[in-house]
């Protein structure tokens, strides 16, 4: 934490540098915004800044609503980062011609978000086999998955404006999918997370916990296997006839 906090100061100074320069060079708005924009190097300041600045949320949501990280949840971390990173691109090259800046930002935040995700599962299965809990970590969980609901709901929402609007096939499509699974999956974690409390209220002895449980699982699996199957509907002229769809 304290070498992302060196480097965000760096980057603010450096940007901030930029800007001053621009601003104080061209005295204009519209020509200090050209320079910025066409500069490379301006251009990789903003860039590495705006990176800089999702990797500081992404901590400060980590450590207000989880704390310090176990260390089976920072393996966890890795290895499925590496795993959906390979995933992502894969996926994203059907919409190859998307390719840009702003689509690298949005690619970075998916990945933020599902990390986020990640442990959320990976904290709530560690909260059911944990005998003594804490309040405040009952309510930081619930917090986190009611703001890990919204998160999903406002990216879906923004994934959906261009298609709705353009209504023609582009890499929303992709995202949209993506935000409803994690929209989804925040849901199953939720209900896991209530049958293990209601189980903790009758203490223990909840017997339909397990089967009310493999429900869940089983319909969240459904859900996610339909919405993936919708997904490659909804490309299938893109990945047969990519012609097709070129206005």
């Amino acid at each position: 934490m304290i070498r992302l906090q060196t480097y965000a100061a760096f980057s603010l100074l450096a940007t901030t540098s930029a800007v001053y320069y621009a601003f104080s060079s061209r005295e204009q708005f519209y020509p200090a915004m050209v320079y910025l924009s066409s500069s490379k190097i301006c251009f990789v300041l903003l860039l590495n800044t705006g990176l800089v600045a999702m990797c500081t949320t992404w901590q400060l949501v980590k450590r207000i609503f989880l704390g310090t990280l176990r260390e089976a949840e920072v393996e966890q971390l890795n290895k499925q980062s590496w795993r959906e990173v390979v995933e992502i691109l894969f996926a994203v090259t059907i919409f190859r011609q998307e390719f840009s800046v702003a689509f690298l930002a949005v690619v970075a935040a998916l990945l933020l978000v599902k990390a986020l995700h990640w442990l959320a599962q990976k904290r709530v299965d560690y909260i059911e086999t944990t005998p003594s809990v804490p309040m405040l970590s009952h309510m930081r969980i619930v917090s986190f998955m009611v703001f890990l609901l919204a998160v999903d709901c406002i990216f879906l929402s923004r994934s959906l404006m261009p298609l709705i609007k353009n209504r023609e096939a582009s890499v929303a499509i992709f995202f949209s999918f993506e935000y409803m699974i994690l929209a989804t999956s925040t849901v199953s974690i939720f209900m896991k997370y209530v049958f293990y409390v209601s189980d903790m209220l009758m203490e223990g002895q909840w017997e339909k916990k397990a089967v009310y449980t493999f429900y869940l699982e089983l319909i969240s699996d459904l859900v996610h296997l339909s919405l993936y199957m919708l997904f490659f509907i909804a490309i299938f002229p893109e990945l047969w006839c990519p012609s097709a769809l070129d206005p």
